[in-house]
């Protein structure tokens, strides 16, 4: 399915008219009938239009992979990789080194023994330890 096709169903699913959804996006409504016939491209305006005003999610709407509405949850994730990025001056490939890091499912056991020692589990700790060791000896 292409994007155009893609506007089409966040309409249907929002029961909005075309006319509706351009004077809400402040966009001739001729605009959205070139989306969707696949005349013309969104433009970024009009993409970052539709995920702050209807919490439209960017990856579906651009692949069709994943939910068409960004989840409170995913909203959260966002926003805190965001601030992170800001606050540790970070780039946009340390950004996706730390996603590919938090989708690895050694780093989030890690992450979770981190989490058991700051509550001051010995064990949890004692873990860590062991297994930072190993990783060192493979270095």
């Amino acid at each position: 399915m292409c994007i155009g096709k893609r506007i089409k169903e966040i309409k249907e699913k929002l029961k909005l008219t075309s006319n509706e959804l351009a004077r809400q996006l402040n966009i001739p409504v001729r605009t959205i009938g070139s989306y969707e016939r696949g005349e013309a491209q969104p433009s970024p305006k009009f993409l970052n239009a539709l995920i702050e005003n209807f919490r439209i999610n960017i990856n579906w709407l651009l692949t069709g992979k994943g939910n068409m509405f960004i989840s409170k949850r995913m909203e959260m994730e966002l926003n805190y990789i965001v601030n992170l990025q800001k606050r540790l001056n970070l780039s946009k490939d340390e950004i996706n080194g730390l996603i590919d890091i938090m989708d690895s499912e050694a780093s989030r056991e890690m992450v979770l023994k981190f989490i058991e020692i700051k509550k001051g589990n010995k064990e949890a700790l004692d873990s860590l330890i062991d297994n930072l060791e190993g990783i060192k000896a493979v270095y």
